[in-house]
C-alpha cells in the first residue's frame, strides 16, 4: 500500500511536470516542429482579413482585378459591384494581393479596397528617411525622419464614400504644387504632395479668393475629404517644402 501511494505521488509529479496542471502543453506544436500535433493541442487560427472591393476612382463601378501588380498587366477578373473579397498581401506601393471567391488569386488598386484591417507588411520598421504615418481612429498624422518622431498633427481622411485607402504608399515623382483650384468643390487647396495618383495630402479647403473656409477647417479631427488627407496650412507647407520624393507612408 505504501509503495503504491509513493508510484502515484511521483505520477503527479511528473504529470505537473509537464504542465497537466497549468493548462502549458509540454509538446511543441505543429507549426514549429513540422510534425503533426497531438490530439488536444489548440493551434492558434490564422487571421483572415476581408476587405470590401469599392470603386472610389472612375466611379463607373467596374473594379479591375489584375494578374500581377501592374496596372499594364492582364486583367483577370472585373467587378461591377460591391463585394467583399480575401486581403492575402499588402504591398508597395498601394496594392492589395487578395483571393476572389472562385479561389483565384490577383492583385487590386488599394485604392478600391474599402476595409479596417489589412496584413502586416514589415514596412512599420523602416527607418531611413522621412516616413509619414497616418491613422483613421484618431486621425493623427505623424511624421519622422531616420526613425526619430518630428512633429504630428490633427487631420481629416475621407468620408465613407470617398475613403481614404490604407496601406504601404510613397510620396510620387514630382507631384507637388502650392495651390490648385476644383471648379465642382469650389475649393483650393494649398501645398499639395501626391501618395497615390489624385489622392494628396494638402491643406484645409479655401475659396477662390484663397481665404480659408473656416466651416470646412473646423472639421479637422474627423473625416470630411473626398479621400485626400486634410492638414492645417503649415503642416502641408511643411510636407510640400521638406518631404522629398519617394519618402514612405504609412495608412491605418
Amino acid at each position: 500500500m505504501k509503495r503504491r501511494i509513493i508510484l502515484l505521488f511521483l505520477t503527479g509529479l511528473f504529470i505537473t511536470a509537464c504542465g497537466a496542471g497549468t493548462g502549458e502543453v509540454s509538446q511543441v506544436p505543429e507549426a514549429v516542429t513540422g510534425e503533426p500535433a497531438e490530439e488536444g493541442v489548440i493551434l492558434p487560427e490564422k487571421q483572415v482579413f476581408i476587405g470590401e472591393i469599392y470603386d472610389c476612382l472612375d466611379e463607373d463601378g467596374y473594379v479591375n482585378v489584375y494578374a500581377e501588380k501592374d496596372e499594364r498587366s492582364d486583367i483577370i477578373h472585373v467587378y461591377d459591384r460591391v463585394v467583399e473579397v480575401e486581403l492575402l498581401e499588402t504591398l508597395p506601393f498601394g496594392w492589395f494581393k487578395i483571393r476572389m471567391q472562385d479561389g483565384r488569386e490577383g492583385y487590386v488598386d488599394a485604392r478600391n479596397i474599402r476595409t479596417e484591417e489589412f496584413p502586416p507588411h514589415g514596412y512599420d520598421q523602416y527607418r531611413d528617411g522621412y516616413v509619414l504615418i497616418f491613422t483613421h481612429d484618431d486621425q493623427i498624422l505623424r511624421i519622422y525622419r531616420d526613425g526619430n518622431f518630428i512633429l504630428s498633427s490633427i487631420a481629416s481622411s475621407g468620408l465613407p464614400e470617398h475613403f481614404t485607402p490604407r496601406g504601404v504608399f510613397e510620396i510620387e515623382q514630382n507631384r507637388r504644387g502650392e495651390w490648385f483650384y476644383v471648379e465642382r468643390y469650389d475649393s483650393g487647396m494649398k501645398y499639395w504632395v501626391g501618395f497615390k495618383g489624385i489622392w494628396l495630402f494638402h491643406s484645409v479647403p479655401f475659396d477662390r479668393q484663397k481665404r480659408v473656409k473656416e466651416e470646412e477647417a473646423a472639421k479637422l479631427g474627423r473625416p470630411a475629404s473626398q479621400g485626400c488627407i486634410r492638414l492645417p496650412v503649415e503642416i502641408a507647407a511643411y510636407i510640400h517644402n521638406n518631404v522629398p520624393d519617394g519618402s514612405l507612408v504609412l495608412i491605418y
